[in-house]
């Protein structure tokens, strides 16, 4: 579908790629690396402990020298840095080692900590980005190294590198949303509606808008969520048997915890408690209807 390559300036390779990754956030990805940033953190792990044991074994020893100022070391910080007076730096170079150690040590520790709750990319993104790599204005061996295969290709989808993140992740839309976005989009280049549009400026291809389809979910949704709560009230109202209210709420309760889990991102407390509201509004209705009294009521 692409029709004019909005990168013409850039040479084929990581220029070009780099280019892509700027007008479109979402396939900034790349690979954590977690092995080699878990083996880094073991290694200056390992070199702390050592480095620890020998600071504490020197400490002691000063502590008990009688030479100089030795034994004042652990009291005062200025004697342990003008312990080159005393012709022994040893446990000054330990501290000022293990300090820089420590820094690196920190700074690996928290980017791992950042790097860990990274996304995995959208699957359709990833596809964007193996078909990109293959194009003709990427030309067919753009990138020829190791790292060719990061993020798969267009023969073999599932050849991606399994530590792949994304920088930028797409909105996380309900399962509904998702779905609609995804089938729609697909369904109308199938039926040929793109040849309608074209290609965009900034992409160079022609494509949908998925924020335009996720409005016409949020109506759906909106609309489904007032229709519920009414519909089981005129049901109610024109049901009089109580066995067949008690079953028309329970009905009603798995229908809407059901369409919480599908077409919001609810959490399950968000669902508990929004199901046993309207329960609870439910029953309240029933208890206040007259037609509902036990005089009236068939059991």
């Amino acid at each position: 579908m692409t029709s004019n390559d909005p990168l013409r300036d850039r040479i084929m390779g990581y220029p070009k790629l780099a280019a892509q990754i700027e007008i479109r956030p979402e396939t900034a990805m790349f690979r954590r690396f977690g092995a080699l940033n878990a083996e880094n953190l073991l290694y200056y792990q390992a070199e702390l402990v050592q480095l620890e044991k020998l600071l504490r074994e020197c400490q002691l020893a000063d502590s008990l020298s009688s030479k100089g100022r030795k034994s004042k070391y652990a009291l005062n910080w200025y004697w342990l840095r003008e312990s080159r007076a005393d012709g022994d730096t040893r446990q000054l170079d330990l501290v000022l080692r293990i300090r820089e150690t420590l820094r690196l040590y920190n700074e690996a520790l928290i980017q791992q900590c950042q790097i860990l709750t990274y996304p995995e990319p959208d699957q359709w993104d990833l596809t964007y980005m193996q078909n990109f790599l293959q194009t003709k204005e990427m030309g067919p061996f753009a990138l020829n190294g190791p790292d060719a295969t990061i993020w798969g290709s267009a023969t073999e989808r599932k050849k991606y590198s399994p530590d792949l993140v994304t920088l930028c992740p797409r909105p996380k839309e309900d399962p509904f949303s998702g779905w609609v976005v995804e089938k729609a989009i697909t369904n109308l280049f199938r039926c040929g509606c793109a040849r309608f549009k074209k290609p965009s400026r900034v992409h160079g291809v022609i494509g949908y808008e998925d924020a335009t389809i996720l409005k016409i979910t949020y109506w759906i949704t909106s609309i489904l969520a007032s229709l519920i709560p009414i519909a089981s009230i005129i049901i109610l109202y024109c049901v009089h048997s109580m066995p067949a209210r008690l079953g028309i709420i329970g009905g009603f309760n798995v229908l809407i915890s059901i369409c919480l889990s599908a077409f919001t991102n609810a959490k399950r407390s968000e669902v508990f408690a929004v199901t046993a509201a309207f329960a609870a509004v439910q029953v309240v209705f029933v208890s206040t209807d007259r037609d509902c009294s036990p005089r009236n009521a068939s059991v």
